[in-house]
C-alpha cells in the first residue's frame, strides 16, 4: 500500500476531484477496517495498481464536447482552417466542380466521412474581400491610394479586387505593381484572440520568411507567384500592419510540421497552399506548375493531393488527440454571381446611405448563389451530417469566435447568420 500510497500523492485532490474519480480511486484503493476473505478488494498490489492504471486510463480521454456552448457550439482547444481556391460545389456557371469531379477523389471522400455544409457560399468576388470576411466579417477597407477611381484616396469602400495591403512591397517593372493599396481598419479574429490570451498563426505555402511585407513570391505573376497576398487576409488588417508581433504570425508552411511534432500550435491555425496547390493553378509559362499548358484537371488534382496531405498530417499529429480539436476545409469562392452587381462606389450605385460602403443587399442571404465546399472534421464528434441551412464564410467566423468565447465581429453578429454547429456536434456517447 505504501506504493500506490506514493502513486496517488502525484495527483492533486484537485486533479482527481476535477476526473470525478477521486472518491472511486481512493475506495478502490484505501484498506477497509475489517477484511473478509471473499471482500478484499485491496489485498494485493496488482488489484490496486490495475484499478489505478484503468482509472486514469479513462482520465487520460479527450473530455467530451459540450452541445449547449455558445449558439450550439460546443468550446474547442484547437481549430484548423485550410483555404482552397475557385471552385464551386458541384459543376456550375459553366465551370468544374468539386463533389461531382473525378480529379477529387480525396475532398470527395472527405465529404462523405466527415461533415458538410451543402448552402454555405462565398461572399463576393474576386478572391481578397473572401479571405478579408474570413477574419473581420466584412468586406471592406480603406483604399489609400485610389488609382483609376472616381472617389479620392483614403476612401473606404467594398473591396473589389486583389490588389495589395498597403504595407506590401510590390516588385518593380516588368512586375505589375498594385493599383490599389488597402487598409482594413476592422477588428479581426487575430486580435481577438491575442486579446483573449490565445493564439493565432497563418501557414503560408511558399512564403519567402516569417513576417514578410513581400506581396508576391517568387516576383509578380511574370514569375509564376506561388505565395500571393491575395490569399492572405491577414497582412491587410490595420491591427496587424500595426504590430509587429502579429505581423510575424505568418509563417511558412513547413513550420506548422514542427509546431504540431512539438505541440506547439496555436488555438487558430490558417493554412493556404501555394497557387499551384489550391486549385488556383498558374498559366504564366514560368510558373513552376502547369504553365502555359496548365488545366483545371491539373489544378484540382494537385489540390486534391495537397488537401489530404494537410488534413492527414493534422489527423496524425499528437495535437490532435488532445482536447476537441476541429478541421474546416473550405473554399474561397466559385464562379457564381455577386450578391448586388450594381455595386459601384465610383458612382454612388448600390451604397448604403452617407457612405461608399456596400448596401445591406450585399449581405442578404436571399442574394447569395456562389455555393462553395466546406467540410467539418473533428476528433470527439458526429459523421455524416449535413446543414442545409443557409451558412457563409461569416458562419465560419461565427463559428470559431463562439467555440473560443469570443464576440461575434461584423456580419457574424446578423441574426441571419447561422453557424455550423450541428457538424461539430458530439457523438451520443459522449
Amino acid at each position: 500500500m505504501a506504493f500506490v500510497d506514493t502513486l496517488l500523492s502525484l495527483f492533486t485532490e484537485k486533479s482527481i476531484a476535477r476526473h470525478a474519480r477521486g472518491r472511486r480511486l481512493r475506495a478502490l484503493c484505501q484498506p477497509k477496517p475489517i477484511v473478509r476473505k471473499h471482500d478484499q478488494e485491496c489485498s494485493s498490489m496488482r488489484t490496486c495498481l490495475f484499478g489505478l492504471v484503468a482509472i486514469l486510463a479513462l482520465s487520460a480521454r479527450p473530455p467530451a464536447a459540450r452541445a449547449d456552448g455558445r449558439d450550439g457550439v460546443p468550446e474547442l482547444d484547437h481549430v484548423f482552417v485550410i483555404v482552397l481556391e475557385n471552385h464551386n460545389s458541384f459543376t456550375s456557371f459553366g465551370s468544374n466542380g468539386i463533389l461531382d469531379n473525378p480529379m477529387a477523389p480525396k475532398i470527395t471522400e472527405l465529404a462523405k466521412t466527415y461533415n458538410v455544409a451543402p448552402n454555405y457560399h462565398g461572399v463576393w468576388h474576386p478572391s481578397l474581400p473572401n479571405y478579408v470576411a474570413m477574419i473581420t466579417g466584412d468586406w471592406t477597407g480603406t483604399d489609400v491610394v485610389g488609382t483609376g477611381h472616381l472617389y479620392p484616396a483614403g476612401s473606404t469602400v467594398g473591396v473589389s479586387d486583389d490588389d495589395s495591403p498597403s504595407v506590401a512591397i510590390d516588385y518593380g517593372p516588368p512586375a505589375n505593381a498594385s493599383s490599389h493599396r488597402w487598409r482594413v481598419n476592422l477588428p479581426s479574429l487575430a486580435g481577438q484572440l491575442i486579446e483573449a490570451g490565445k493564439d493565432w498563426r497563418a501557414y503560408l505555402q511558399n512564403i519567402p520568411e516569417s513576417g514578410t511585407h513581400l506581396a508576391n513570391w517568387p516576383g509578380d505573376n511574370n514569375d509564376g507567384k506561388l505565395y500571393a497576398v491575395k490569399h492572405n487576409p491577414f497582412p491587410y488588417v490595420a491591427e496587424i500592419q500595426d504590430d509587429p508581433k502579429q505581423f510575424a504570425k505568418q509563417v511558412p508552411l513547413e513550420q506548422l510540421f514542427s509546431d504540431l511534432g512539438t505541440r506547439k500550435v496555436p488555438e487558430l491555425s490558417y493554412i493556404v497552399p501555394d497557387q499551384c496547390r489550391d486549385m488556383h493553378g498558374l498559366g504564366n509559362p514560368l510558373a513552376p506548375c502547369g504553365g502555359a499548358s496548365d488545366t483545371d484537371d491539373n489544378d484540382v488534382k494537385r489540390g486534391d493531393d495537397e488537401t489530404s496531405w494537410l488534413v492527414n498530417a493534422i489527423m496524425g499529429s499528437p495535437v490532435w488527440h488532445q482536447g476537441r480539436n476541429a478541421i474546416f476545409v473550405v473554399f474561397d469562392e466559385g464562379n457564381g454571381p455577386l450578391t448586388c452587381p450594381d455595386y459601384d462606389p465610383d458612382h454612388g450605385a448600390g451604397t448604403a446611405p452617407g457612405s461608399l460602403l456596400p448596401a445591406a443587399g450585399c449581405y442578404d442571404p436571399a442574394n447569395f448563389n456562389d455555393r462553395v465546399v466546406l467540410i467539418a472534421i473533428t476528433n470527439y464528434g458526429v459523421k455524416g451530417v449535413q446543414d442545409a441551412r443557409f451558412q457563409s464564410h461569416y458562419s465560419l467566423l461565427k463559428t470559431i469566435e463562439a467555440a473560443f468565447d469570443l464576440s461575434y465581429l461584423g456580419h457574424a453578429a446578423d441574426q441571419t447568420t447561422n453557424t455550423l454547429a450541428p457538424l461539430l456536434a458530439p457523438t451520443h456517447r459522449e
